[in-house]
Parts: structure tokens; sequence; C-alpha cells
């Protein structure tokens, strides 16, 4: 017979071993961001870390001394002494001594977590960085790799806060722990009422944090189009389109529903806040009369002194104010741990796969050339393949077009030659090799290439050019003094040496205008830079995609002219939608 419904206890069980697993799971994430976070710090950071631990353990002993010190005090001048200078003396020196180590913690504290934000901040950016350029080409494509890298950014940003809230939640803990014990010599009730207040309201606290962090995580893309809509308005690229077809309102009316969007979600949330906030800080008020009215009790009892009622009621306003930070500082603890997992997660991310057995060395001079062999590709999070069963063959010193229309796959294509990519299906060879058998490092080595969308990059011509082979350059952290024969070589050939001499520096110029004192060049001219740097590298195999896009028709031919000397007896494809490209070729695919 078929097994009817589960019965409602079987799913509590269920659901209490989902509630489990997610524990262990947290658990786990939380174990090893802690690992990391403390292995970062032992290594780059470990005098003033340990230095800030020791100030946060030493300050959370001022609040508690203060009050034994006001109880002693008060209740010395209830006996009346003698000689009540000589009296009094000792506590005065315990008040004096708590009160000036706490201004001289704050002011070290600061300084420390300053260091620390020095010494560990660009070790954070360096590994994000780093990571980035790590992770294959396809992870670009999907929107999680953003929103992991933007929430890891603002890790590696806040990162001395999350360090400094963290000792200061420790020194807070051990004064309300103090305090407690204070609280528990009037009677042991108050300190049982008040460590239960305390533990509530933190653990509500934390999960509300924890939520508001799953919320602001989510809300990632709504913030990525924020700031996409708002560099537009602002940029100098887009100000003169803005201007001419009378834009700015249309994207402004972008940027406010976006913006409106992103409100909503993020007012519901604060709302949800809120309002479980202001049912804590009720709880909180109703302890604390219920607090004075007991040591009011026992102090009409005899239990306690007058010296210790005003001493404890001292201690109760500081308890609540140290629990409202208690609470303050553990909601924005959650919210950075949550960015350190995710800035975890994103680290974890798998890099661009490596052989673990290289399927061979690439000769230096190719023999049977690459070959496609029903290859097919599709996008992460798209339906439709850009390229389906493509199998050609490019052979050794072969010249090969691609011509078709826009979304055609034909930059596709040339990225799966490149090795950026990974086919779905299919195989591609290199002299019989599988291209996943071959170190992606080493195959791309043998290739150069201009991208439509090149890079312009705010450094000196001579540096533009030679990103191409770094060796050229030596240290690129210094003026170059001589440029490399080979650098202008490369320029001649792109024709890029018929503006480098009229610039301010020649090679060293800087371009852009990120910086002071730097030159902009046309978009023909950033265009020959991209040129020459392709042409500088020494490989068997050229990709141009739309090499004569930003160049006028003369240019064009004596590009085209440079083009014949430079591919000589080397692979070249050609992706374009202008026959001049054409004619350049071997053959031409469609």
């Amino acid at each position: 017979m078929p097994s009817g419904p589960p019965t409602e206890q079987s799913g509590r069980w269920s659901r209490l071993a989902a509630r489990l697993r997610s524990l262990v799971r947290r658990g786990r994430r939380t174990g090893e961001a802690l690992a990391y976070t403390s292995g970062l710090l032992w290594t780059h950071a470990r005098l003033p870390s340990g230095g800030l631990l020791l100030l946060a353990l030493l300050a959370g002993v001022t609040t508690p001394l203060l009050v034994v010190a006001m109880t002693g005090l008060l209740d010395t001048l209830g006996t009346r002494p003698a000689d009540p200078w000589s009296a009094i003396a000792p506590w005065l020196l315990v008040m004096l001594g708590a009160l000036l180590f706490r201004n001289i913690e704050l002011a070290a504290t600061s300084y420390l977590a300053m260091l620390i934000r020095e010494q560990v901040e660009p070790v954070l950016r360096h590994q994000l960085a780093a990571h980035a350029i790590a992770v294959p080409l396809s992870s670009f494509e999907q929107p999680e790799y953003y929103q992991k890298l933007e929430t890891g950014q603002q890790a590696a940003a806040g990162f001395d806060q999350l360090l400094l809230t963290g000792t200061l939640l420790v020194t807070g803990t051990i004064g309300l722990a103090g305090l407690l014990l204070l609280f528990a010599r009037a009677h042991p009730l108050l300190a049982v009422v008040l460590l239960a207040t305390v533990l509530g309201q933190t653990i509500v606290h934390a999960r509300l944090s924890r939520r508001w962090a799953a919320v602001n995580y989510r809300a990632s893309p709504l913030r990525r189009a924020l700031s996409y809509w708002s560099t537009q308005l602002s940029s100098r690229d887009a100000a003169p389109e803005l201007r001419l077809f009378g834009l700015a309102p249309t994207l402004l009316g972008r940027w406010q529903a976006v913006f409106d969007q992103f409100l909503t979600d993020m007012t519901a949330a604060r709302w949800q806040r809120a309002w479980q906030s202001l049912a804590t800080a009720v709880l909180q008020e109703a302890v604390g009369w219920l607090t004075i009215l007991v040591l009011l009790l026992l102090a009409l009892q005899g239990t306690v002194t007058l010296g210790s009622l005003v001493a404890l009621l001292y201690g109760l306003t500081r308890f609540r104010a140290g629990l409202e930070r208690l609470s303050q500082r553990t909601s924005f603890l959650v919210e950075r741990w949550a960015r350190v997992e995710q800035l975890r997660a994103f680290l974890a991310l798998p890099v661009e796969p490596r052989p673990s057995s290289p399927g061979g060395a690439i000769p230096r001079q190719l023999r049977q050339g690459v070959q496609f062999q029903g290859v097919s590709f599709t996008y992460p999070g798209s339906d439709q393949p850009a390229l389906a069963n493509v199998t050609l063959t490019l052979r050794p010193a072969d010249h090969l077009a691609l011509v078709g229309e826009n979304g055609s796959g034909k930059t596709t294509l040339v990225r799966l030659l490149l090795g950026l990519y990974r086919p779905d299906r299919g195989q591609i060879t290199v002299d019989g090799m599988d291209l996943q058998d071959l170190d992606p490092a080493e195959w791309r080595r043998h290739a150069t290439a201009i991208f439509q969308d090149f890079m312009q990059y705010p450094t000196s011509v001579g540096e533009n050019i030679g990103y191409a082979d770094i060796a050229l350059l030596g240290d690129v952290t210094t003026t170059p003094q001589t440029v490399h024969p080979r650098i202008v070589t490369a320029a001649t050939q792109s024709a890029a040496t018929a503006f480098i001499p009229e610039l301010p520096q020649g090679y060293a110029t800087l371009l852009g205008k990120e910086f002071e004192d730097a030159t902009e060049l046309s978009a023909g001219q950033w265009q020959r830079l991209a040129l020459a740097r392709a042409y500088l590298r020494e490989a068997q195999l050229i990709v141009l995609d739309e090499p004569t896009a930003a160049l006028d028709p003369r240019a064009e031919v004596a590009v085209y002219r440079q083009f014949r000397e430079v591919a000589a007896g080397r692979g070249a494809v050609f992706i374009s939608h202008r026959l001049g490209s054409a004619r350049l070729a071997d053959r031409i695919i469609v």
C-alpha cells in the first residue's frame, strides 16, 4: 500500500533536522572565517592586534572597579573616620587610575586600529584582485561573482572597524560580567535576571543583524545599478550623448526607479528591525525599574549599605549603557562578519582549471594548427548557445576572417581559441593535443590579440605598448629612461609613430585624464597603441577584433600594409564587418 502523508511529528523532526544542518553549516562557515581572520592578523598585524586585545581585557575591568571604589568611598565616609582624607585616599586613587586608563585606552585603541588597517587592508585587496584574475573568464558572466566581490571589498575596507568592534565587545562583556558579580553580592536573583536580559537582547540583535546582512547582500544588484547610472550621468564619456540626445531626464528616471526599489526593500527590512528593537528596549526598561525596586527594598531591610546602594544604582546606569552598546556592537559585528564570510566565499570561487599533468609542450612552430571539432558553448545563465557544433581548422600561417552579424558568436569563438573559455561540448586541439590538457597561461604566451573593447591604461605610452611583454619594461614602478627597440618597432608597425613624437614626453608621456599632467588621445590613437601592443608579442597566433574600427581610411590602409609584414608566417584570425579585413584572409567564414 502507498504510504500516507508524513505525520505532524515527523514533519517537526524534519524541520528540526534541517535547522540543525543549517546551524552546522553556519558554524562551519564561521569557524573557517575565524581561522582565516586569526591567521591574517597573526601573519600581518601580530603586535597591534595583540596590543588591542590586551587593552580590551584591561579596559573591561574599569567599570566594575569604579563601582567597587565608589562603594568603598561612600561606606568609608559613612563611618566618619578621624582622618577622612587618609581613609578615602586609596579609593580616590583607584577611581583616578581607572578614569585615566580609560582615556589612555581610547587613544591607544584608535592608534592600533589605524595600524591594523594600514597593514591588513592592502593584503585583503591584493588577495581579492589576485583571485579575480585567477577565476575563469566565465565567472564574470555570473551576477553572483559581482555580489561576492562587492561584499568582499566592503569587508576589506571595514576590516579595522570589525576588529575594533570585536575588541570593544570584549571590553563591554568583561565590564558587564564584573557588574553582574557585584549585583550577585547584593542578591543572586538580580544577577540572574540581568544576565537573562543580556543574553536575550544579544541573541535578538544578532539574529536581526544576520537577517539585515542577508537583505543587504541581496540588494547588491540594485546598488550596482545605482552606481552604474550615477556614473553614466556624471562621466566624461557619456556627457556628449546626454546633451545631444537630451537623455538626462530619461537616465535620471532610470536611476530614480532603481533607487525607489532599493529604498522599498531597505525600508521594509528596517521596519522589521525597528519593531523588534523596540520590544527589547521596553523589556530592558522594565528590568531596569525592577532592579531599582529590589535594590531599594534591600536597602530598607539593611541588606546593602547606603554606599553600596548608591554605587549599585550608578552601576545600574553603567550596566544599561553597557548593554545598549553591547547590543549595537553585536549587531555591527554580525553584519561585518557576514561580509568576511562573503569575502571567504569569493576567495573560495574555483580558479581557472589547470591540467594536473600537461599534455605536452607547445611547439615553437605549430605543424598541424588548431582544430575545432563539434564545439558548442553557452554562457552561464543563458538558455541559447553562443556557438553550436562548430568545426573548423586554422592551419599554421593561415589567415582566417570571421564575418557575421552581431551576436553570431565571432568573439566567443576567438575567446575559446585563446583558452579564455572552455567548450561545453566538443574539443579544441593544438597540433593534436587537447587544449584543455595544455597550460592555459603557456598557450596564451603563443598568442596575441586586440579586442574590440581594448584597454586604455592610464600609464605611459611605452607601458601601454610594453604590457604585451612586461619583461621589456623592467620595473614598471619607475619611469624607464630608454625605450626598448621592440616597443619602437611595434609602434612603427601600427603607425603609432605618426603621433608619439609629438606628445610632450614621447614614449614617457602619461596618458588619460585620471592623473595630473596626463595627455588624452583620440579613439584612433588609442587603437593604434592597442595594435602596437598586439604586434609586440612574438606570437604564433594573432587575433584582431575590428582592428581598424576607430581609424580613418588613410590610417586603415597603412595598418593593413604593415599587417602583411607582421602576420607573415603566423596564423591570424580577423573579426570584422568590413571587406577590407576580409581581403587579407586566405579563407572567409560567415
